[in-house]
């Protein structure tokens, strides 16, 4: 992902700044308000304050804050915090970003809340062309191996996050395989040796909506999906079925 125009000036700021990740994430949702409150798929404006607090470590009043501070500078239908300018770091990350699209941010925010260890001048060196160009909050991604299936549960490791058990994705492909649950398309048959290993996998029942730690059963609760079909998944909130998009496929 490419930086900021004003990186340098950007870091400089961020000196005087003690949550730069919640900083940038509270930019996002003033700037695109309720159309990525639902996206981001955690529930209410309320209830996504208090999962994105939850995993930043911070509490949910404060991302509401940094939001506000924002607000002035958007068209959305709250005031914020008209009496004051933006501070020096609110300043570089709103200039910094205004140039990015709704999706750039989302993939940011999205890599955010899943690697929020990650020092700030690393990030953005930490994407690479093979990055999944489509990240979502319930996306079982490829981490580090550990010995037992559950998930759900915060930890305080590298990332303070919902866990996201490698072998939980591994179970599910076995099972499944790679072709896509919906629609069935393969990527390595279609696009050959890049495609090969290539597929999302969806927890049918979001880790967002998971308040306690639970055993994972990889058959029942997880499918190989195509990004394409998880982005229609992801359409509304809640989230569609995959039989619904299955049956909505087959109607066109």
């Amino acid at each position: 992902m490419k930086k900021p125009d004003n990186w340098k000036s950007l870091i400089d700021s961020l000196g005087d700044c003690n949550s730069p990740y919640a900083y940038i994430v509270a930019y996002y949702l003033s700037r695109f308000d309720r159309d990525v409150y639902q996206k981001l798929g955690f529930g209410n404006m309320t209830d996504t304050h208090e999962k994105i607090g939850s995993l930043l470590g911070i509490t949910a009043n404060t991302i509401r804050n940094f939001r506000d501070a924002f607000d002035p500078y958007h068209e959305n239908r709250r005031r914020g915090w008209w009496q004051r300018e933006l501070w020096r770091f609110e300043k570089e990350i709103y200039e910094g970003f205004k140039e990015y699209s709704e999706e750039e941010l989302y993939v940011l925010v999205c890599k955010i809340l899943t690697t929020p260890k990650l020092n700030f001048e690393q990030l953005f060196d930490y994407f690479s062309v093979s990055d999944d160009p489509l990240i979502f909050p319930d996306e079982v991604g490829e981490v580090e191996e550990t010995k037992t299936f559950k998930e759900g549960s915060i930890r305080q490791v590298q990332v303070n996050a919902y866990e996201r058990n490698n072998q939980d994705r591994k179970k599910c492909i076995e099972y499944y395989g790679l072709n896509c649950y919906v629609c069935k398309f393969n990527f390595e048959k279609f696009f050959g040796e890049i495609g090969k290993g290539f597929i999302h996998v969806h927890h049918i029942i979001p880790l967002s909506e998971i308040h306690q730690e639970y055993e994972v059963n990889p058959i029942q609760d997880l499918r190989p999906v195509c990004p394409n079909c998880h982005a229609m998944i992801h359409r509304k909130y809640p989230a569609f079925t995959i039989e619904e998009i299955k049956d909505l496929l087959s109607k066109n």
